[in-house]
Formats: structure tokens, sequence, C-alpha cells
């Protein structure tokens, strides 16, 4: 018989999840968000970044994602940081719930089950070996919520429900990267010889990209260092094969103490793990297959990583941990601690949680939110092309809180323009005149008007002499170019 969520369960799952936000954090438009924000702000307003929207829509228009959380904001007239609030929140819950169901099928004591959705909710913003990735953001992201929908996928394959392929397709109209990786394992849970074979061809698929290589995108392709397995340190190798090594150890545990479901579970993640790894290195090594590189083929590891730590917390529960609620303290308390000061080290110049309607504390954040209320929507603004990995600045996306057009940086419209080698060369040729850019004088910013149209900037105090700066702080000012 189907495992059954009951009312209990929900009500730990609520505050499991409570727990995680507060543990973990939450933050607004910071790294990959200030992609899916601006797009879901010029869906609501058109008018919103004329000058370089592409560099957004690029990674956006592949999924429904920002569709889904416009849809949500306009049916509930909700402001929409307390709709990111609360989309962040669901998807935190639906992935401890596709981890709890799976838990439930993969182990017969609750206390297993349990210590397995208690491990991944105190490691949830653990990086995925050199990946750049975590398990789960510290914001609203799609990568969390489709790797809740393949665990639910994961859930009814081992209930042998066609129901696994409904939730695949939702998956991937959430988030296409993610689904095809999490696909690739999943097909080998089903062990059927033709899917295997296709799983390793997923691993490949969304990669099918008709643009020739220029010699622009191959230099901004060298710099992510991330997508190169064999230019990881050994460390991070040791995350990579760590999975498979323990995946197996997980296989003799289960077969020693008749869990087949576990044993199999185990065994061909293990198997698709290895041979994931095996594709990433040819990917990334072989010069003819270059062009698939920026699929990013290792961060096959993420849904590895997410279901081992379950199947292994899991394994604690049951042979250690078991219903000694003293352990339990003993074993997650430092474990949810350390994590929570993991953190405040990742953002320290901002709220642990960035509550929404709440004033801002951060004084990029303060000069981003004059410039929403007090300049013109079709402004072009330069920045640092760094600006993000600045100092208090704690990767809050300019376009996504500031609301207005800015010339390509160097942190994330790189991972763009790497993806889309149509963008290559508009992001080198933005990025290359600003190289300078801590040296620039009121003649420089000239230039930058004169050949991109830059009527406004944002620099560190105290900033460039000449220019008429409206607003300043103690970090940032806001200078007009004239």
């Amino acid at each position: 018989m189907k495992p059954a969520t009951t009312v209990r369960d929900a009500v730990l799952l609520v505050l499991l999840t409570a727990a995680a936000v507060a543990v973990h954090g939450y933050h607004l438009g910071v790294e990959d968000q200030s992609m899916y924000l601006p797009a879901i702000k010029k869906a609501l307003d058109p008018a919103l970044y004329p000058h370089d929207a592409q560099f957004f829509l690029a990674q956006t228009r592949w999924t429904l994602y920002d569709e889904a959380v416009v849809g949500t904001i306009r049916a509930t007239r909700l402001p929409v940081d307390w709709a990111m609030f609360l989309w962040h929140c669901g998807a935190v819950l639906l992935l401890l719930l596709g981890c709890l169901r799976v838990a439930q099928r993969c182990f017969a004591e609750a206390a297993a089950q349990w210590a397995g959705v208690v491990l991944v909710a105190a490691v949830l913003t653990l990086p995925v070996a050199g990946t750049l990735v975590l398990m789960a953001d510290q914001y609203a992201h799609p990568r969390v919520l489709a790797t809740a929908m393949a665990l639910f996928a994961l859930a009814a394959i081992l209930d042998r429900r066609v129901t696994a392929f409904a939730w695949i397709v939702l998956a991937a109209a959430i988030h296409p990267q993610v689904t095809a990786f999490a696909a690739a394992h999943l097909a080998f849970q089903l062990w059927l010889p033709a899917r295997a074979t296709d799983a390793l061809a997923a691993l490949l698929l969304p990669a099918v990209m008709p643009q020739a290589p220029s010699r622009a995108w191959q230099e901004v392709m060298h710099t992510r260092r991330h997508h190169f397995a064999m230019q990881w340190t050994w460390y991070e190798w040791l995350g990579a094969y760590g999975p498979v090594l323990l995946l197996a150890w997980f296989v003799r545990i289960a077969r020693k103490n008749g869990a087949p479901v576990l044993a199999r579970v185990s065994a061909r993640l293990a198997i698709s793990c290895a041979l994931g790894i095996l594709a990433g290195v040819l990917i990334t090594t072989l010069p003819m297959l270059e062009r698939f590189v920026p699929t990013q083929p290792m961060r096959q590891l993420h849904f590895v990583y997410v279901v081992m730590l379950l199947l292994g917390g899991g394994l604690l529960g049951q042979f250690l941990l078991r219903k000694r609620v003293l352990l339990w303290l003993v074993f997650f308390i430092p474990l949810f601690g350390g994590m929570f000061v993991a953190q405040r080290m990742v953002f320290p110049s901002s709220p642990h949680v960035e509550w929404p309607g709440r004033a801002t504390q951060n004084e990029w954040l303060e000069a981003f939110e004059w410039i929403r209320r007090n300049t013109p929507r079709d402004a072009l603004f330069a920045l640092d092309p760094a600006h993000m990995s600045l100092p208090g600045e704690d990767n809050h996306g300019f376009r996504a809180l500031a609301e207005r057009s800015m010339l390509a940086d160097s942190v994330k419209d790189r991972g763009v323009a790497a993806l889309f080698p149509a963008l290559a060369r508009d992001w080198q040729d933005q990025v290359q005149a600003r190289a300078d850019w801590k040296n620039f004088q009121r003649e420089d910013f000239l230039l930058l008007r004169a050949k991109y149209g830059v009527t406004w900037i944002v620099a560190e105090t105290p900033g460039p002499a000449g220019l008429p700066c409206p607003f300043q702080n103690v970090r940032v000012k806001v200078c007009r170019v004239e």
C-alpha cells in the first residue's frame, strides 16, 4: 500500500520548512535571481529594461517559472517581494515533502524516514562539489521546485506509477536543465536498457544549439573554471566521487539488513552518477564536444546529492538515532548551527532573513531603492562589472532591485554569454569598455554615454569628480553622466 502523508506529517513539514528558512536565511534579488526577478518584473511592466532585457530573457525563456510567478501575483495582487518569499517557502516545503515520500518507500521505520528529511533540511545550502550550485538556494529559484518534482517522480517510479512521467514533464517546464539530469538518473531507476541509453543522451539534450562557437564565446567560456571538471581541486573531485562510494556502501548495508528498495535505489544511483561523471569529463576535455560545455554536465551531481543525503540520514536514523531524543539533539543542533554561521558569512552585510516589506539596512540596496524611485525607467546605468562581488554588495542584482537597465556585468551576465554565443560579443565589448573602471574619470563616463547611451552610474565612494551625484551614502554614490 502506498504510504500516505498524514496531518501530523504535514505539520512537521511546515515546522521543518520554517526552521530551514530561519537557519539558511532568505534573500531577494541575489545571485541567479538577478535574472529571474527582472524577467518577472518585465512581464508585469513591459516598459522596464528597454536596453538590456536580452541578458536575462535568453536564460528565462526556456522556463515557465516566471510566468507562473507572474500569474500568482496577478491573481492574488501580492507585492512582488511577498510573492517571491512565499514561492521560496513553498518550494522548500515541496522539496522536503518529496524527500519524505522517497524516504517512506526506502525505510520502514518513521525514525529513519524523518532523520533523512531532517538531514536534508539541515544541509539545504550545502555546495555540490565544484559545480557552484547548492542543494537548495537561499532565495526563490526554479531549481528547488524542479528538484521537488523530480523527487515526486522518483517516489512514483518506486510505486510503479505512470504519474512519474507527469512529474518529469512538470519539472521540465520549471527548469529544463535540472530535469534533464534528474531524468537521466530516474531512467536508471526504471532499469530498462533502452531507457538507460536514452539517459546518457539526456545529459547532452539541453546542448542542442545551432550556433557555431565564436572566438568571443570561447574566451568567455574558458573563464568559467567550474564548467571544466579537470580544473577542479582535489576536494571538489572528492565531492564528485564521494557519492559513488557512499552509495555503494549504502547498498551493502541495505542488502545485509533486508532493505531491497534502498539497495536498488542506491545501486542504480551510484551507476548513473559514475556514468554522469564520465560524460562530464569527456564533454569538458574533448575539443569536438566543446560546444556542449555550457550544459555543465557535472551538475548531474545535484540530484545525486539530495537523494544520497536523504538515504544517508535515513540510515543514521535507523541504526543510531532511532527514538533517542537526546541523540537527535546532539547531532542536529550543531549541524543546523554550523550551517547558520556559514550562511551569515556568505551574506555578511545583509539581514539573515530579508523580510518582505522591511526597509533595507544595506548601503548598496539603499542606492538601488533610490534609483528605483527617482530615475527614469528608460535610464541606462553603468556599474563596476564586478559590482556583485564588491564588499557590502552581497551578490544582489542591480536589475532585480533597481529595476533599471545596465551594461553587462562580469558575474551573472558572463554565464548567460557562455550559454548563448549570440550574446558573447556584446557582453565582451561592454565589459572590456570598463576594464579600468577603478580609475574612470568624467571623460571616461562621457565616452560610455557616447558609445552606449549610459546616462547614470553607480560608483563606490568617494567616486569620480565632476559629475552631479544626487544620492550618496557611506559606501556608494549615484551620479548623472553629463
